[in-house]
């Protein structure tokens, strides 16, 4: 476990925020960071737009299954388990953030969700933003940029104690964008917050599709011309 640990935290402190637009996750673990950034050495899946963190211990809190990934219009992130190996409290905090998000967009919704397993009174607190501009976030764990679209906030009572929300927003951003999700979890001692999941996405608006759709049916129909033509020269 301790060479387990001692890779993790080498790996997450790679390198400082990369100076390009990137899927990035960055974070806090009771006055210990991480960050890792996607295809790079912390990274253990090559494929572009997912970001796998390898399973250990920081700071007493122990994760496993961690994985971020980034689509045209979608931010994920989940974990299969966070586990607070101590009798003490402990914090964490961590955003997952890209940029270059396709503009022309209708709404956007969110979701977020999990399981405490445990000693009770542990908090989970969620958090979604939108940032016009297309600016980087989560070089840190509260490296959030933009308007925040919504929060949730849920305390455990019982053991296990499920919780869940989701939204919806209309959402007009033209241009590029930038998502971000933070998440800060206060875990009791030897407590556990299993099936993790945090996700928002925006729908291109009607006529958007539309236009994509004309689009399309332009092409085509210019191809279909040409390849009239070569047949009649022919």
């Amino acid at each position: 476990m301790k060479a387990l640990t001692a890779g993790l935290a080498a790996a997450l402190a790679f390198a400082a925020s990369p100076a390009f637009a990137i899927l990035q996750i960055g974070g806090d673990v009771s006055g210990v960071s991480f960050f890792c950034a996607d295809n790079t050495v912390c990274d253990l899946n090559p494929t572009i737009g997912i970001l796998q963190i390898a399973d250990g211990s920081l700071n007493g809190v122990e994760v496993n299954g961690s994985i971020q990934a980034a689509g045209f219009r979608s931010l994920n992130t989940s974990s299969l388990s966070v586990i607070n190996t101590g009798i003490l409290s402990k914090t964490v905090t961590v955003a997952v953030s890209d940029t270059d998000f396709i503009g022309g967009t209708g709404h956007v919704s969110w979701s977020g969700s999990g399981v405490w397993q445990g000693p009770i009174g542990s908090t989970a607190t969620l958090k979604w933003f939108d940032d016009p501009t297309n600016t980087q976030g989560a070089s840190t764990g509260t490296d959030t940029p933009g308007s925040l679209l919504d929060s949730f906030t849920h305390t455990s009572t019982l053991n296990p104690d499920a919780f869940s929300t989701n939204g919806s927003a209309v959402f007009g951003n033209a241009g590029p964008f930038s998502l971000t999700e933070q998440a800060s979890f206060t875990l009791k001692g030897g407590s556990e917050l299993v099936s993790r999941g945090q996700a928002i996405e925006a729908v291109p608006e009607l006529s958007t599709w539309a236009m994509l759709g004309v689009g399309f049916g332009l092409m085509g129909l210019v191809g279909g011309k040409r390849a009239r033509s070569r047949l009649h020269v022919a």
